[in-house]
């Protein structure tokens, strides 16, 4: 193992901005720098950098992970007399949203939705061809004899 390799450590603010200001108002080398407060010559560049990009001293206060948002929607058209010719159009629509991270949600949630969401459509075009079937023989049933009533009054 490599012994000249630092470990990772924490910096606090105050010393971030003794280096902000060393580098970038004194005009000291980023290498002197790095040696006198015995840190990474890696690390003072991140430092500067972020100060540069971003405007800030301090480390981030909670971090915030971009998330794609995906809505499904289906179209179900129902066949009752033959479900299996039910046909069924799916359509997906992606948005980018920004929640706080949870270690692990999206992964978590995306194995679980995958293998159930199929099932569930099945079930629920089986459910409503059912209750198709039900309301045509019923209607069927009254039909016949409102039918059936009609003809006995006109005789």
């Amino acid at each position: 193992m490599d012994d000249s390799k630092k470990q990772y450590s924490k910096i606090k603010n105050e010393l971030r901005e003794q280096i902000i200001h060393k580098i970038l108002i004194e005009k000291k080398p980023i290498m002197d720098v790095a040696l006198e407060h015995n840190i990474l010559q890696s690390t003072c560049k991140s430092i500067i950098n972020t100060y540069m990009r971003e405007g800030r001293v301090g480390k981030k206060e909670s971090r915030v992970r971009k998330l794609k948002k995906v809505m499904k929607t289906y179209e179900v058209v129902l066949n009752p007399l033959y479900p299996q010719m039910s046909t069924i159009v799916q359509s997906q629509n992606i948005e980018n949203c920004v929640e706080k991270s949870k270690k692990g949600q999206k992964e978590e949630n995306n194995k679980n939705e995958n293998f159930t969401e199929q099932q569930d459509v099945n079930k629920m075009i089986q459910q409503w061809c059912e209750q198709i079937k039900q309301q045509i023989f019923l209607l069927s049933n009254s039909n016949q004899f409102f039918q059936s009533s009609m003809n006995l009054i006109q005789k």
